[in-house]
């Protein structure tokens, strides 16, 4: 903005708007309170809760052993119930983690086995304890897969029902009726198993993306507060310029003059001293306003139309030059930001004519228009 020559400079600023622009607080955004209490487990990962129902399930299949089926093998049941128990917690139990993938196909296997090895026999002595695959169904699901599940549950399920048919236990009219009933069950345990497996898998992936964005938003947050106090700082390196060191700028000028009057015109030299008395009391108040709300105190005590007639009237005084202030149309209310805007502009385009222009006569005209304020600084420099 040139305002050293005349016709001075025209800013003119719509009444309702905001000069100044937002500034940056650097506040996180609503609703995202990193410190906010909230659930940072996975819901795949169900604690020791799953372990607890396992461990009652499988117990209660230990009961069922031990009052059903021939008595001669109760115990013998009861005991394959025990190992089955045993595999779960010293191999299955480590493996149950959504941050696990699935074991190799050996390892798969051998665990796949090592629960088929007492529970087979179990069901063969007993088939009451097929109930227990309400508790192994789900681990096998949780620890190898859809695939390698099914098979294992099918071989619990089906193999009892052929070896009674080769021993002639049962008819085959009877097990050709039951593998096709388990055939069916196995057939959509294989397609549901294999849709929750997706869904879990893309639950883990959404997870880790949820947890990405966080620590984006955070991230965010910190950058926007760093962004907020720089814009800070920036503002207020501005309103220094804009305020204090203008009035340093005049306390130094109107100290030179009365070096060189205090011996031949004293009188001129006390105005000047009176002068700086008053620039440096309008800084000191302008200081702890900013200090306070960053706000021109003069300002809110004055309104905008007596500021800038004061300021006029100052450099008039200093200069010793015709500095008039004008106000046309009819002045109303403006938004307080607005204001010093005004104000700043003002201040800096008149310690332009102090600095440069030479002149004898300043116009400043504020003119309250249909359209918005308009600020006119005008000299003969």
């Amino acid at each position: 903005m040139t305002t050293d020559r005349a016709p001075g400079p025209e800013t003119t600023v719509p009444p309702g708007s905001d000069p100044t622009g937002p500034v940056p607080t650097g506040s996180t955004p609503t609703g995202t309170d990193p410190s906010s209490d909230r659930d940072e487990r996975h819901a795949w990962n169900m604690g020791a809760w799953w372990h607890v129902a396992f461990t009652v399930a499988m117990a209660a299949v230990i009961v069922l052993a031990l009052v059903t089926g021939p008595p001669e093998w109760r115990w013998l049941t009861a005991a394959l119930m025990v190992a089955v128990v045993v595999v779960y917690l010293v191999f299955a139990r480590p493996l149950i983690s959504p941050e696990k993938d699935f074991p190799s196909t050996g390892r798969a296997l051998g665990l796949m086995g090592l629960f088929l090895l007492p529970s087979v026999p179990a069901v063969i002595l007993n088939p009451t304890l097929v109930f227990a695959l309400i508790a192994i169904a789900p681990v096998c699901f949780m620890t190898v897969g859809s695939v390698l599940a099914v098979a294992t549950v099918g071989v619990i399920l089906l193999f009892p029902t052929v070896l009674g048919g080769l021993l002639g236990w049962e008819d085959w009219a009877s097990v050709g009726v039951s593998l096709l009933i388990n055939g069916a069950i196995l057939g959509y345990a294989l397609w549901f198993g294999t849709w929750i497996e997706r869904i879990v898998v893309q639950s883990v992936e959404r997870y880790e993306l949820i947890e990405a964005l966080r620590r984006s938003r955070e991230e965010v947050a910190r950058l926007s507060e760093e962004a907020g106090a720089l814009a800070e700082r920036e503002h207020l390196a501005r309103e220094m310029h804009d305020t204090l060191a203008q009035g340093f700028t005049s306390i130094v000028t109107l100290a030179q003059a009365v070096e060189s009057e205090l011996d031949s015109d004293p009188v001129t030299a006390r105005r000047h001293l009176a002068l700086m008395r008053e620039t440096a009391s309008e800084n000191l108040a302008e200081t702890r306003a900013m200090v306070a709300a960053r706000q021109s105190l003069r300002l809110e005590d004055e309104g905008l139309d007596a500021s800038v007639r004061r300021i006029c009237e100052r450099l008039g005084r200093e200069l010793g030059i015709s500095v008039n202030a004008e106000v046309t149309g009819e002045p109303e209310e403006l938004p307080n930001d607005l204001q010093i805007c005004l104000l700043r502009t003002a201040q800096e385009a008149l310690a332009n004519v102090r600095k440069h222009a030479g002149a004898r006569a300043t116009t400043v005209t504020l003119a309250y228009t249909d359209v918005g304020v308009r600020l006119t600084v005008a000299d003969d420099g």
